[in-house]
């Protein structure tokens, strides 16, 4: 497993042979979500008028859209990393591609995350309890109290969020893989390697805080291509896969064998 200084090293070379595209698919996929967002809110102001339910269909219809096309901009980063070539336009051409598959992957991924964040849903619920039966001055120390023990039930969500950290990835790159196994091989991959994604992440907070003071320009052009191809190289080196080039030369060399069997049995012929 590579140091997380040499997946940068190597994500930041990735993106300089394709920088362009790197950039566009996040542009896209940014826009897409903004794009999404207003057509919802248009379309909920119109539909609200009918009922909750159509105005309900359409805000998760967009929402599933969504999801299948972050698994697509995952793939593609794993592309750039690998030094394949790809193209934006894939992000549509692929979009109806084992669209089950990847939604449903999707879902059953966001629904282990959901059911282990209703861990510290108790706690909530006892903190608002506890602040309806006391004073005010009583609030401010419940708070102060509940605060730590809040986020202490939120560490085995965080835990397992990171497990099921590779779930896109594997959608996107493992096609024969089934919407659940995709859950259970993250686990697999992500056993052991938790501490270092954790600390990956942590990595890229001042990079984000420097995108928050651009509005957001910053993000686009350098740090979202830079951290999602080094989150796609941090998937290739978990999954122990190797450059195209390599890939190519590993295959040159399996193939040897397979010629002396068949010179052999040329001279056992004659």
């Amino acid at each position: 497993m590579k140091t997380r200084r040499e997946l940068k090293r190597q994500a930041k070379e990735a993106i300089g042979v394709q920088r362009g595209t790197a950039i566009l698919l996040l542009l896209v996929f940014v826009l897409k979500v903004m794009a999404l967002c207003v057509i919802c809110g248009i379309l909920l102001r119109w539909l609200g008028k009918l009922g909750w339910l159509p105005a309900g269909l359409v805000y998760w219809a967009a929402l599933l859209a969504l999801l299948v096309l972050a698994v697509g901009v995952t793939g593609e980063y794993i592309k750039i990393y690998r030094g394949a070539s790809t193209r934006v336009m894939a992000l549509y051409t692929d979009f109806k591609t084992r669209f089950g598959r990847k939604l449903g992957g999707m879902l059953w991924m966001l629904l282990w995350l959901f059911l282990w964040a209703l861990i510290s849903l108790p706690i909530v619920f006892l903190a608002i309890f506890l602040m309806r039966r006391t004073g005010r001055g009583m609030r401010l120390l419940i708070l102060v109290l509940m605060g730590p023990v809040h986020l202490a039930a939120l560490i085995p969500s965080i835990i397992k969020g990171l497990s099921y950290f590779m779930t896109p990835y594997i959608l996107a790159d493992c096609p024969d893989v089934t919407a659940r196994g995709a859950l259970r091989l993250s686990k697999e991959m992500m056993r052991g390697r938790k501490r270092e994604l954790f600390v990956m992440m942590l990595s890229f907070i001042g990079w984000m805080f420097l995108s928050v003071l651009t509005l957001g320009v910053l993000y686009i052009v350098y740090v979202g291509p830079y951290m999602y191809t080094t989150y796609a190289g941090f998937y290739a080196e978990a999954r122990g896969e190797t450059p195209v080039e390599e890939e190519a030369v590993v295959i040159e060399v399996e193939a040897e064998p397979e010629a002396e069997i068949v010179l052999e049995a040329e001279i056992e012929a004659e």
